[in-house]
């Protein structure tokens, strides 16, 4: 009986062996699986945050020029109305001399 035996228990320590070989390659495959996810997530992440700097910068840029041509058009319009109301000034004063002038001179 012994002999009859051996055959199927080296056929089954075979098969273990197997089996455990396999475990070992799924084991060796999901490692190599996770790494490569894990990198490819890292470069994911890094590239996420180098387009987030530049748009970023592209708004702040952005909004710079904004703020500066908001500025400079806010500084023509009080030019403008300076301009105006000195011109208003001259006129009033020019008047002014004129009916002074006119009392004083007959």
């Amino acid at each position: 009986m012994e002999a009859s035996r051996d055959p199927i228990l080296q056929d089954l320590i075979h098969h273990e062996k197997t089996v455990v070989a396999k475990v070992e390659e799924a084991r060796a495959e999901a490692e190599r699986i996770v790494a490569q996810a894990r990198g490819e997530a890292r470069e994911t992440i890094e590239r996420a945050r180098a387009e987030a700097e530049r748009l970023t910068r592209e708004i702040a840029e952005g909004t710079r020029d904004d703020a500066a041509a908001a500025r400079d058009e806010i500084l023509a319009d009080a030019r403008a109305a300076a301009d105006g109301l000195a011109a208003r000034a001259t006129a009033r004063r020019d008047a002014a001399v004129e009916r002074v002038v006119e009392r004083v001179l007959p």
